[in-house]
C-alpha cells in the first residue's frame, strides 16, 4: 500500500497534476438555491416555473444560463483537477444536478474514489 502511494505521489508530481490529498475539497458551503436567490432568481427561474418545487431541478434550466459542460469546464479550467473537464465528465452521462444538489451543499462525485482531492 506504502509503495502504490509513493508511486502514485510520484506519478501526480511528475505529471504536475497537483492533487492534494487529505485537503477540504472546494465544494460550496451555502446550497446552490440560496446562492441563486442571493443574485435575485426565485426557485421558477430553474424548476420549470414551479416556485415550490419538490423535484430536483431540470438539468437543462442550468445550460440556459451557464451554457455547455464544456463552457462550464472552460471556466473551471485554472483548477488543478478540473471537476467539469475529466474521465467522469467525458465517459458517462452525468447531469449538473448529481454535484450540484440545489437545497443541500455541493457534493463532489470525484470524491467518492479519489477521497481528500482539493481542487485549486
Amino acid at each position: 500500500m506504502i509503495k502504490k502511494m509513493i508511486c502514485f505521489t510520484a506519478i501526480v508530481a511528475l505529471l504536475g497534476i497537483g492533487v492534494s490529498m487529505g485537503q477540504e475539497t472546494p465544494e460550496k458551503k451555502t446550497p446552490l438555491g440560496a446562492r441563486h436567490n442571493e443574485r435575485g432568481l426565485s426557485c421558477g427561474s430553474c424548476h420549470d416555473g414551479d416556485e415550490k418545487p419538490t423535484t430536483t431541478a431540470n438539468p437543462e434550466s442550468c445550460l440556459k444560463c451557464h451554457g455547455s459542460l464544456s463552457a462550464v469546464a472552460e471556466r473551471t479550467k485554472s483548477y488543478i483537477a478540473n471537476p467539469h473537464k475529466n474521465h467522469i465528465t467525458e465517459s458517462n452521462d452525468i447531469t449538473c444536478t448529481q454535484c450540484h444538489q440545489g437545497t443541500k451543499e455541493d457534493t463532489v462525485i470525484c470524491l467518492r474514489c479519489h477521497t481528500g482531492m482539493k481542487f485549486k
